[in-house]
């Protein structure tokens, strides 16, 4: 599904688009090259590739595959996409997790729902406030921890637009993540969003649930103020 000029959606149980289990798996077309955001859980690996075909993108090599965190159904594809030669990505704190399926990853709750698959060696450990050049576009990291120690968001500038690609730190429509995760802070999450907030970003890519095409901005803002009325208490599992 192609979303904007250089940006597609090739993958997602929400949307029907790929496996059960499957976050939202993004595909930014960088001219000679792609980049990959996520992989999903591992069984929809084979409907994502038949999407970019679709798409009129199988000519093109996959260079980059960016885990917005460690948890199984962004990270579950990663080997059979390595496998076809394009680099894994993860920032820097997350990074052991992903090699090692540790706890952080969920991996025990995926072998619950009947999921299991290779963990592969990340490639590029990034750093909050990295420039990371893929074919002809550039994508900034942006570390917001909360959701995860070691998540990240991507901030992808093109004609002008800011996109982000949030993970699960930020969803539309200002909805709360799961937060009862280990390694979730929500303190944490908060200052996240604060930060997130500052980029001003126009669209809005996230790992579950809708897209935002336009005021991406006033869904960050909401999603801030949910997690801050003074009348609400989160209180992690």
């Amino acid at each position: 599904m192609r979303l904007t000029e250089k940006i597609y959606l090739v993958g997602g149980a929400g949307f029907g688009y790929s496996a059960k289990g499957d976050c939202n798996v993004f595909l930014v077309d960088c001219g000679e090259t792609l980049a990959l955001i996520d992989s999903g859980a591992g069984k929809g690996v084979s409907k994502i590739f038949e999407n970019i075909d679709r798409m009129g993108l199988k000519n093109k090599r996959i260079e980059i595959l960016f885990n917005t965190h460690c948890h199984y159904d962004h990270i579950g594809g990663n080997f059979d996409f390595k496998a076809k030669g394009c680099k894994i990505a993860a920032y820097r704190d997350e990074a052991d997790e992903i090699e090692k399926l540790e706890e952080l990853s969920l991996y025990s709750m995926a072998k619950t729902e009947g999921l299991e698959f290779k963990s592969v060696e990340v490639d590029i450990r990034l750093n909050d406030g990295e420039i990371i050049e893929v074919g002809d576009s550039q994508f900034e990291v942006i570390h917001t921890p909360g959701h995860t120690p070691g998540g990240m968001c991507l901030l992808f500038r093109k004609n002008g637009c800011k996109n982000l690609f949030s993970g699960d730190t930020a969803s539309a429509q200002g909805k709360l993540g799961w937060i009862n995760g280990p390694g979730c802070d929500i303190q944490e999450w908060k200052k996240s969003i604060k930060k997130l907030l500052k980029f001003e970003p126009d669209r809005l890519f996230p790992g579950h649930g809708v897209f935002v095409l336009s005021e991406a901005t006033e869904h960050l803002r909401l999603l801030d103020f949910n997690m801050n009325m003074p009348w609400t208490v989160v209180i992690p599992g």
